[in-house]
Formats: C-alpha cells, sequence, structure tokens
C-alpha cells in the first residue's frame, strides 16, 4: 500500500515538473532584430554594388553586398518578438504609399575625410517626406519595441563566429541615438582607407535622384546587414 502511494506520488509529481516546464518554455518567446526598410530600384542597388566591391577588393574584411546582403536605406533597427510579426506587419501596411510618388536624392558619398580608414556610405538627403515615414515608422512600432535582444535574435554568421559588438550595442539604442535630429539615412558601403575613398568619390560616384521600390522588414545579421525578408509592401 504505501509503495501504491508512493508511486502515486511520484506521478503527480512528474506530471506537476512537466506542467511547469511547458508553461514556461511557452513563455520564453523568440526576439528577433529586424530592419524596417526602403528597397531600391535597379540603378541604385548596382551601384551601391559596384561601390562596395571597390572597397572590397582594397579590404575583403568587410561587408559584402549581395541579395543576401541588399543595400537599403534603413528607417528603423529594432527587437520585437517573433509572435507579435503580423501585427508589425499590420501597422506598416500601405505606409509605402507615403513615399512611393517622391524622388529621393543620393547626394554624397560619406565618410570621415580626417582619418586614414573610415566607414563609407552612400548620404540620402533628409527630405521631408523621408523624415516623415521614418517617424511614422517608429511611432506604428513603439508598441512592440523590446529593449533588449540576444545572439540568437540575429541571423548567425555562416562561420559560426558571434554577431559583432557593434551591432549589439547599435540596434537596441537606435530610437535614442540614432533617429529624429540623429537620423542620418544612408546606404552602407563598408570600411575602406580614406585615400580610397577619396578616389572614389572623384571617379566614381555618381549623385542619383530615385524612388523607393518597396517597405520592407528584414531580420538582421552582422553589421545591421539586412538578410532575412520577413515582408514586403505590395
Amino acid at each position: 500500500m504505501i509503495s501504491l502511494k508512493m508511486n502515486k506520488y511520484s506521478i503527480m509529481i512528474a506530471f506537476l515538473v512537466i506542467t511547469l516546464i511547458s508553461s514556461c518554455a511557452q513563455k520564453q518567446e523568440k526576439t528577433i532584430a529586424i530592419g524596417v526598410l526602403l528597397t531600391l530600384p535597379k540603378d541604385v542597388y548596382d551601384h551601391s554594388i559596384e561601390l562596395n566591391r571597390a572597397i572590397l577588393a582594397h579590404n575583403p574584411d568587410n561587408i559584402t553586398l549581395n541579395y543576401q546582403h541588399i543595400p537599403h536605406i534603413t528607417l528603423l533597427q529594432c527587437y520585437v518578438k517573433e509572435s507579435e510579426l503580423p501585427k508589425i506587419e499590420q501597422a506598416l501596411n500601405g505606409l509605402y504609399k507615403s513615399i512611393a510618388n517622391d524622388s529621393l536624392w543620393a547626394d554624397e558619398l560619406q565618410y570621415k575625410n580626417e582619418k586614414t580608414e573610415s566607414f563609407a556610405s552612400i548620404g540620402i538627403e533628409r527630405s521631408q517626406p523621408l523624415m516623415t515615414l521614418h517617424e511614422k515608422t517608429i511611432t506604428f512600432l513603439k508598441p512592440y519595441i523590446l529593449t533588449e535582444g540576444s545572439q540568437g535574435s540575429y541571423v548567425p554568421n555562416a562561420d559560426g563566429t558571434p554577431i559583432d559588438d557593434f551591432t549589439m550595442a547599435y540596434v537596441p539604442k537606435f530610437v535614442s541615438a540614432h533617429s529624429y535630429e540623429n537620423y542620418n539615412p544612408h546606404i552602407s558601403l563598408g570600411v575602406a582607407k580614406v585615400s580610397l575613398l577619396d578616389g572614389l568619390a572623384q571617379g566614381n560616384f555618381k549623385a542619383m535622384k530615385f524612388k523607393a521600390t518597396a517597405l520592407g522588414i528584414y531580420q538582421l545579421g552582422a553589421f545591421g546587414t539586412a538578410q532575412k525578408r520577413i515582408w514586403e509592401s505590395d
């Protein structure tokens, strides 16, 4: 009889433990790092690839722009719950129409020429339609933005190395440190010697007017690259 009671208690305890573990697992929702961005027409896309390849030829330890790491204009980077993505997509649905007919201006090759080496990007003019879109994107997503993420929030590096410290520090501070009056719309190109960038600015860079082709959500990878498409406007 004692043995039978002990077996019953053991079964009950095991059931409670399994229930508790299951409940905790359900509460641990996956957090992902996303970029809300504007995609580019072919001429601007191709020019970004061309400049990036010129940088890679002299400094291969760099971001590589291609169909897996698309050139783009970031509007917002942040952490969100993966389960909230349908709500986020709904919040952004229709927002692209607010800028679809507005011309954007890629007006300079940005870099710090007082240094020997610098991060380079194609600077985009802070037009009123673009600034309004940037601010609306933050407003619409504010209810879903999380303050913390982890290495697992990103598309992992193919070589198994961890996501870089710069990205891990940059993404959670995008709204507080890199938005509104601090927003710098650009197309990232990579790091190069300033002597090379001077040559690209004078002989290769082309200023362009263009219209964004879509608004999208991408899961981020190392260095804030847009790697995995989650959603894109029609």
